[in-house]
């Protein structure tokens, strides 16, 4: 998934979860208000007893009777009931608490019933109420004022927006590519867009306060309507803050210029319906409307916010179905999925019906939502409303939470688990899924259990003061120990990155020799066990367990592994030391014993070993005895010819002088050699030639490609000079021939030539 759709997703869940909670203002202040003169609270003084009988009607009185009668009625069949068994009192609890339900949906679907009818006469009667006794006509100009006080307060607005355009317009243009310059950027024009809301606050606000009497209906209804402007404009300067829809350079989220506007504007227009619909109607419970008209008022005010929500999700619909696939920031409106995301791989079928049915189930869920709202504000229980929206926020947390933790587990498992040479590509467990999924696991359970606070489960009612005590110094704990280990680890980290990163030295960029690249990834494996094993014997430890049992069952298996370890322990021990001494490198061509080859790996107990023609030996440190390093520093090659007794020496060693110098001055050869090839003279005379032996000096395991160039350039330079190489031969004398001895010489002869004692 893109860094772009998982923003994208992301945006469109918190858009989600702000308008689930948009109509539920209205259903509470509503609940609050016809709730109470039904209600008894649980501690009464006498004083209040005759406050509450004094303000009941006889309707109310029989109302709560009823509802005594009923539960004292009900406690004693669960009383009775409660030896049968705990199956028979819970089932007789279900069954009561579906009768008190229905019941109580049965009368307030009849107030609704009834509020249709009283819609018409109680808007009728508020609208009186609100304009003062002015009737329609007062309604008529009080809106006018209104919009007369907004348009003026617009103005205001947009004038200090325009003259601000230029340093705006600056800050526009400098913005910078980091994400800390964009939220600058973003910064220093938010108080620009909050010197504009200044205007048009106290040029609205200052005339409503000037214009209409402090406790009369006009201003009453204009400062309630300028407050909800003046909340939208703030919704708008928040989103405008995230979303930069006009200017991609302040954008804090990535997204597309098509899906920041997008979700500008539904943004803002959610929030000011919601916002003009709580203003709206908190205005009517203050004019004394009936509570069925009231109550409908808000169902009906509730469903346009869901309807609104509906064509959000229908309009989003493919965009959200492309970010599912992987495909990017595309458009949100109208567009089609990028062609990639149907040929993107990996993608699994589950995943791929999700991207084309998200929407349905979506719109289920904000269905789903409003009915459970609507049926706790018929049933005057507690508003689910809260809980739905939290929960999706909670929800939202998942794929924030599982990514930063992926990061930080990838980081440490990365660095980690990191292999000299070869080792890296070898194949393995796949430890990080592992390890990634348990934490996926941990995060589900762990927001899980917020999500069953949230929809009232507590899951901690149950304990006591002590368990709940000790269970928030077990997280403190488990918290401070992750803390720890996270911040240890990256000291850690950043020490050896730091000498693994290539250094500019006078202007020269110089890599970290191998020897760092050898045993840094070596000790970097070591602290991450060591840290891993303190972190969970920490955690064990903060989680209650006994670790001690733990600790001495561990130095048992220890001693018993160390007996029967030994070489292994040896082995590790050498290898230690051996990359101490800095015997070897990964690269270098090594001789040890009868085996001999270029290092490929090292481990912490043995050696790898890649002999020139490709078989791959091992060789445990504890195994070395001695080391021939064939790559350190320099080598000296030596070559030797057998020329005629009759050469001139002193013509060989100019030869060989001028067949140095034009290796050194090759292009190729001469950044090879260190000095160049020269004539030792005469080292050896044997029976049938004089020994010339010339030598010269190259970087490590060059000498082969030297060799080869400068027998090919000696072999030249002496046929062209006439200097031969001398031939092993054997010579026979023999006395002069006479007659009587011809067939003898002729049979010693054949002899010598049939044993091969006569070789060219």
């Amino acid at each position: 998934m893109t860094k772009s759709s998982f923003w994208r997703r992301l945006a469109c869940s918190a858009l989600l979860a702000l308008c689930l909670g948009a109509p539920t203002a209205a259903s509470a202040a509503e609940s609050d208000s016809a709730a109470a003169p039904l209600e008894l609270p649980e501690t009464l003084t006498p004083e209040q007893v005759d406050g509450i009988l004094a303000g009941l009607t006889d309707a109310q009185v029989r109302q709560l009777l009823s509802g005594e009668l009923r539960g004292r009625a009900e406690r004693q069949a669960a009383g009775e009931q409660s030896g049968n068994g705990g199956l028979g009192v819970l089932l007789l609890r279900v069954r009561l608490g579906l009768e008190r339900l229905a019941d109580t949906l049965r009368r307030r679907g009849a107030q609704v019933a009834m509020g249709f009818s009283l819609v018409p006469g109680a808007l009728t009667t508020s609208i009186d109420k609100v304009s003062g006794g002015g009737g329609l006509a007062g309604f008529l100009l009080q809106t006018a004022m209104l919009l007369g006080l907004l348009a003026l307060g617009t103005a205001a607005y947009w004038g200090v927006r325009r003259l601000a355009a230029p340093v705006r317009g600056r800050i526009e243009a400098q913005a910078g590519e980091s994400l800390f310059d964009r939220l600058c950027g973003a910064a220093f024009r938010s108080v620009f867009d909050l010197l504009a809301i200044g205007a048009f606050t106290v040029v609205a606000f200052g005339l409503a306060v000037l214009l209409f009497d402090h406790e009369g209906p006009d201003r009453t209804f204009v400062i309630t309507y300028l407050t909800g402007a003046l909340i939208t404009h703030g919704a708008a300067l928040v989103s405008r803050f995230l979303l930069a829809p006009y200017t991609p350079a302040l954008r804090l989220a990535p997204l597309g210029d098509g899906a920041a506007r997008f979700l500008f504007r539904w943004s803002v227009l959610l929030a000011g319906v919601a916002v003009f619909s709580w203003l709206t109607a908190g205005l009517l419970i203050l004019t004394g409307m009936a509570l069925e008209a009231h109550l409908m008022i808000v169902l009906i005010t509730g469903t346009i916010m869901i309807v609104l929500l509906i064509v959000m999700i229908l309009q989003a619909r493919k965009a959200v179905a492309a970010a599912i696939l992987g495909a990017g920031s595309a458009a949100v409106r109208g567009e089609e999925a990028p062609a990639e995301a149907e040929d993107a791989d990996g993608l699994t079928p589950l995943r791929v019906q999700f991207a084309a049915t998200w929407h349905v189930f979506a719109i289920l869920y904000v269905a789903v939502i409003w009915l459970l709202w609507a049926m706790s504000m018929l049933a005057r229980g507690p508003s689910t409303i809260w809980a739905a929206t939290a929960s999706v926020g909670v929800i939202m947390l998942f794929p924030v939470l599982d990514r930063a933790f992926g990061r930080i587990l990838q980081d440490m498992l990365d660095g980690g688990g990191a292999e000299t040479g070869a080792e890296a590509g070898a194949p393995g467990p796949n430890t990080a899924g592992v390890m990634r999924r348990g934490l996926r696991v941990v995060l589900v359970l762990g927001l899980g259990a917020v999500v069953l606070q949230l929809w009232g489960v507590n899951l901690s009612g149950e304990m006591g003061a002590q368990a709940q005590g000790a269970l928030v110094e077990a997280s403190f704990d488990v918290a401070v120990a992750l803390l720890l280990a996270y911040v240890g680890w990256q000291l850690i980290k950043v020490g050896i990155d730091r000498r693994l990163v290539p250094r500019e030295v006078n202007g020269v960029l110089v890599e970290p020799n191998a020897r760092m690249k050898t045993l840094l990834p070596l000790a970097r494996k070591f602290f991450v066990v060591v840290l891993v094993v303190m972190t969970v014997m920490l955690l064990l430890s903060a989680l209650g367990v006994n670790i001690g049992p733990l600790l001495a069952g561990a130095g048992v298996v220890g001693i018993a592994i160390g007996f029967g370890a030994q070489t292994l322990v040896r082995d590790v021990m050498s290898g230690i030391f051996f990359l101490i001494e800095d015997a070897f490198r990964v690269g270098e061509y090594v001789e040890m014993g009868d085996l001999r080859g270029e290092v490929e790996a090292i481990s912490l107990r043995s050696l790898r070993l890649r002999h020139h023609r490709g078989p791959v030996h091992t060789i445990p440190f504890g195994e070395l005895r001695s080391i021939t390093n064939h790559n350190r520093d320099w080598v000296i090659y030596k070559m030797s010819f057998r020329v005629p007794f009759d050469t001139d020496i002193d013509k060989v060693k100019k030869l060989m002088k001028q067949v140095g110098a034009e290796m050194m001055a090759d292009a190729d050869l001469g950044p090879r050699l260190i000095e160049p090839l020269k004539s030792q003279g005469v080292v050896e005379i044997d029976d049938s030639a004089m020994i010339i032996r010339v030598k010269f000096m190259c970087l490590p395991r060059e000498q082969f490609i030297l060799r080869r160039e400068a027998y090919k350039r000696i072999k030249a330079a002496f046929e062209a000079n006439g200097i031969e190489f001398a031939r092993r031969k054997v010579e026979v004398h023999a006395a002069p021939s006479t007659p009587a001895s011809e067939p003898a010489q002729a049979g010693a002869a054949a002899a010598a030539v049939a044993g091969g004692s006569t070789t060219a």
